[in-house]
């Protein structure tokens, strides 16, 4: 767009006009050059009015762009879209379309605070909250990446105080519980707990015999959630019932580890779990909790940081620790009594006396 003068003394702008397939140029004169700047003014407002994203247009680019799973793809369409591609009778608002027709270069604090109100009312916790909310994120840093905007607007905003609470269970809940369960559950708890997985129908029960490395001791496990690979070293007597139960199966490798009682692959496990826990007259936790209690049992009792983090497929030993430090006062009391053969050692020289 660009404004001059003719020479009969009338001002001219020229546009581009975006509409018309190719685009063209076109002109539209004026008497004075006040009127040729107010005109070019209002034009390139409305062409920049135009250009913007609002947040449900930035999701769907989103989504065109990255290549994630079904589930993934009907949590983003519902939290600004509310509609269920599996129920579409069952009206649901979803938790940021009360933003989705805003610009994603407008939203502020407000904002951030009302999408959370939303969660809250729809009984999420502030963990999944956060979780939320750092979907919104992903959309707008990738519209960041692709230079659709010039900066995340939530960016430098802090997530919600999360810790977890005893909701998570415990080592003793667990194992009231225990007995409860069907065998093929017991099974598929203790493979969860040797191999420290997300007890869920990727990491545990579409776990195969291919994945075990008999010679090494070890198991290969694909961890969908962070798309990577990690090693574990699990316990020998895992190992050795591992293998009886492997040589059963007639040493079929594409067989699934964890199978329903019937040997059927396992697609639905939370009703079973849930029912459990009612026969059993015990308050219920999530089975995610057994990822967890392994950590935690693990560093209770002195395990390095470090192993625990490979074992969970943590990409850093930080993570580890920022997420279960609760778990570690006993580990440093065992590594404070450890200096106690040190300081009552003779070659620890004693404090000088001064005289008096």
């Amino acid at each position: 767009m660009s404004i001059f003068q003719r020479s009969d003394g009338r001002w001219v702008v020229k546009i581009k006009d975006t509409s018309r397939r190719p685009a063209k140029w076109v002109q539209r004169s004026f008497r004075t050059r006040t009127e040729a700047e107010e005109y070019e003014d209002e034009t390139t407002q409305e062409d920049r009015q135009c250009s913007r994203l609002t947040v449900y247009e930035a999701v769907g680019l989103y989504l065109n762009d990255k290549p994630l799973c079904e589930h993934g793809k009907k949590a983003y369409r519902w939290l600004v879209g509310g509609a269920r591609e599996d129920q579409p009778r069952a009206r649901k608002v979803g938790y940021a379309e009360c933003i989705a027709e805003r610009f994603v270069d407008s939203l502020d604090r407000r904002d951030l605070n009302t999408v959370r109100d939303c969660c809250r009312e729809g009984g999420c916790a502030p963990a999944t909250v956060n979780l939320w909310i750092s979907r919104l994120q992903a959309v707008f840093n990738y519209c960041v990446q692709e230079e659709l905007i010039t900066k995340n607007p939530w960016a430098h905003y802090r997530p919600l105080d999360a810790t977890h609470g005893s909701y998570a269970g415990t080592l003793e809940q667990f194992q009231a519980v225990y007995p409860h369960l069907p065998p093929w559950f017991q099974w598929a708890c203790r493979t969860a707990l040797a191999l420290c997985l997300r007890p869920g129908i990727v990491e545990l029960f579409r776990l195969k015999w291919e994945a075990f490395n008999w010679n090494a001791g070890s198991v290969k496990v694909w961890m969908g959630k962070v798309k990577a690979w990690k090693t574990v070293y699990p316990v020998k007597e895992y190992l050795s019932e591992a293998w009886e139960r492997f040589c059963a199966d007639g040493r079929d490798r594409s067989l699934y580890v964890c199978r329903s009682s019937r040997g059927k692959p396992v697609r639905e496990y939370a009703n079973t779990w849930l029912r459990t826990f009612a026969r059993a007259g015990l308050k219920p936790f999530p089975l995610y909790a057994l990822r967890h209690i392994a950590a935690s049992t693990m560093l209770e009792r002195g395990a390095d940081i470090a192993a625990v983090a490979a074992n969970l497929g943590h990409a850093s030993p930080s993570t580890t620790l920022k997420a279960y430090a609760h778990a570690m006062p006993q580990a440093q009391k065992a590594a404070s009594a450890s200096l106690g053969a040190v300081w009552c050692s003779p070659a620890l020289p004693e404090p000088e006396k001064t005289e008096s």
